[in-house]
């Protein structure tokens, strides 16, 4: 359910002035994205379809307030260039405190749907997840950790290009400076992957002990960071660290027309979020 909800609220963050148009898509975004895990029987869909419409009035109403007003602190920040490393490291906890609320708020009509599921439907649904981590590990495989540095510099660099409208030499440099000083993580990352499809077939497989299920979900949705090792969780600290460091050396280093390009592009942004909260038909 995890990987059913939170690519496509990031999709809703991200594509800026088609917010609008793809939030009003959402609920059959994440109907077309459920059905390649797990096909309900009618009673199952039933209850989805009630969940579903129950959670989009909600995340309208309550949430995308909540995240209109986290990106206005962000670029209140980012525009004054006060941005500061405790500043970002707010940023991230409360970015995960919104998937947090999400799951909290779903879970009571989800447990019944999860703990419905016949023998074939949960083959089917833990089938699919096995081949998603599959299809990852081939994508990576054979990649040279010069292949991969090169991926990730221009996956950053692209980001950064739409959101200032360009990147400057200067800007490439810190980019590419941040990347070759970050901890390589993929292999930790893909192992923690099979570590939580572990850990959540065994709690799918037991679904008959609902409290015992409750339990389980709870770890694996809200507080995933149990599963991974020490020295993982260490690796990821230090680059969101690395990160949040990166993203004040690029606001010191905007020109006014790039900081005029973001300050645009994201007032766009906490528009439409602001707006759309407060269209609930």
């Amino acid at each position: 359910m995890k990987k059913s909800f939170v690519p496509l609220l990031l999709v809703v963050f991200l594509v800026g002035c088609s917010t609008k148009f793809s939030y009003f898509f959402l609920d059959w975004a994440i109907e077309w994205r459920v059905e390649e895990y797990v096909t309900f029987d009618k009673q199952q869909q039933k209850q989805f379809d009630v969940l579903l419409d129950k959670f989009l009035i909600w995340h309208q109403k309550d949430e995308l307030l909540r995240y209109s007003q986290q990106l206005k602190t962000l670029s209140n920040a980012i525009e004054t260039q006060t941005v500061t490393p405790e500043l970002w490291q707010q940023q991230v906890t409360d970015a995960k405190a919104h998937w947090f609320r999400i799951f909290d708020f779903v879970l009571p009509d989800l447990l019944p749907i999860l703990a419905s599921l016949s023998d074939e439907q949960v083959k089917e649904m833990i089938g699919q997840l096995t081949q998603d981590n599959k299809d990852l590990n081939k994508k990576y495989a054979g990649k040279t950790q010069l292949q991969l540095l090169e991926d990730s510099n221009e996956k950053v660099l692209d980001n950064i290009d739409d959101w200032l409208g360009s990147v400057s030499p200067e800007q490439e440099t810190l980019v590419k400076k941040y990347n070759k000083q970050r901890i390589a993580t993929l292999d930790m990352w893909l192992e923690y992957r099979l570590e939580w499809l572990r850990q959540f077939q065994q709690a799918i497989e037991m679904r008959s002990d609902t409290e015992l299920l409750e339990k389980r979900m709870r770890l694996l949705m809200t507080s995933p960071d149990e599963l991974k090792s020490a020295i993982y969780q260490q690796h990821v600290d230090q680059n969101s660290r690395l990160f949040g460091q990166l993203v004040i050396d690029i606001n010191s280093s905007l020109s006014p027309k790039q900081r005029q390009h973001f300050t645009n592009k994201m007032d766009e942004l906490i528009t439409d979020l602001s707006d759309l909260s407060k269209e609930i038909k």
